[in-house]
């Protein structure tokens, strides 16, 4: 029996979008070749497909929930609150974090963070931390993860799995800890939510104790002073050596942002 072969050509705009993907002078390896006196070299592309590449792999590292990737600090807004004191408050926040990165080459040989706090769920700390990492990775390079104390807890559990090998678990966690205890910027977002434990505290406390040893950024949103963490007062005075206090208005923006993106939203269908 004779298989009919049928020849499928791509449509225009697959190839189209196939050009747009691929770098013309790279092949996206980040490199591109030419040629001097009869010699072949290579130099990084001119297109700068080599930065983008690294901070594509950065950002994909650091966790940053999707509806997040476009934040930065200059883009955060004010006019959601709606008191004149919580706008103003808002503006003051905005600026040390504003400042902040733009003193961060500065900032980093300390090792000093932010320790971004308010009563009120919603008020705005974990928008403004993920626009910070993002500011971070885009503009100095450094590499920035995004967790939350209860998620580093149940990352270190899941290394006790009964069916490794007796030896394993133990490797497995501790290189979970050293990769938590050495990327040059966490983020740990809702501290004080997690049930207080003598485990808890004792992982806590080693995480947070090689940070500040070793003068690595950290970055706290919580909902709560940090002296009143209902953790060891030892992962209280670290988180107060390591982070600089920064309260953020008493409330609660997340309707006010969702109305201003529906109605962004319905201007543009209209448009």
């Amino acid at each position: 029996m004779q298989v009919m072969k049928q020849n499928r050509q791509p449509s225009e705009h697959s190839e189209t979008e196939a050009a747009k993907s691929i770098c013309p002078k790279c092949k996206d390896t980040g490199w591109e070749f030419y040629i001097k006196d009869g010699y072949e070299y290579s130099r990084e592309c001119s297109n700068g497909c080599r930065i983008k590449k690294i901070k594509s792999n950065k950002l994909q590292f650091a966790d940053i929930p999707r509806e997040f990737e476009s934040l930065s600090v200059e883009s955060f807004k004010t006019d959601c609150y709606s008191k004149v004191e919580t706008r103003e408050k808002a503006e003051m926040v905005k600026a040390i974090c504003r400042n902040y990165i733009n003193q961060f080459n500065q900032i980093k040989e300390t090792g000093k963070g932010l320790y971004l706090y308010s009563k009120e769920k919603g008020s705005g700390k974990t928008r403004m931390a993920v626009s910070m990492a993002n500011d971070i990775i885009n503009n100095y390079m450094v590499s920035a993860k995004i967790t939350t104390a209860i998620r580093i807890l149940d990352e270190i559990k899941n290394t006790w799995n009964s069916n490794r090998d007796a030896e394993k678990p133990l490797l497995s966690e501790m290189q979970l800890v050293n990769d938590i205890t050495q990327v040059p910027v966490l983020i740990i977002d809702d501290i004080g939510v997690e049930k207080s434990s003598p485990w808890v505290d004792e992982k806590f406390y080693s995480i947070l104790d090689n940070r500040l040893i070793s003068k690595k950024i950290t970055i706290f949103t919580s909902n709560v002073r940090i002296e009143d963490l209902k953790l060891d007062e030892r992962i209280r005075s670290r988180i107060g050596k390591m982070a600089l206090p920064v309260q953020f208005p008493n409330e609660s923006i997340r309707d006010s942002l969702a109305r201003k993106e529906n109605n962004d939203f319905l201007m543009q269908l209209i448009s």
